[in-house]
């Protein structure tokens, strides 16, 4: 579902943000799918993905 819905925003050249409880290790898998550090605070890590260059083909 989130390579689905990353091809999509890639497709669209959407930027996407979400946030991940630090120390989880939810974190390393958003990482392998492109997104990275953006801020963080003492409870949240908040990552960014920018869309790739070219988004795959319907």
């Amino acid at each position: 579902m989130l390579r689905w819905l990353l091809d999509r925003c890639d497709r669209d050249r959407i930027r996407v943000r979400l946030n991940v409880l630090r120390g989880s290790p939810a974190r390393r898998l958003y990482e392998r799918h492109g997104f990275t550090l953006e801020t963080e605070d003492p409870i949240d890590v908040f990552m960014v993905r920018e869309p790739t260059r070219a988004g795959p083909a319907d």
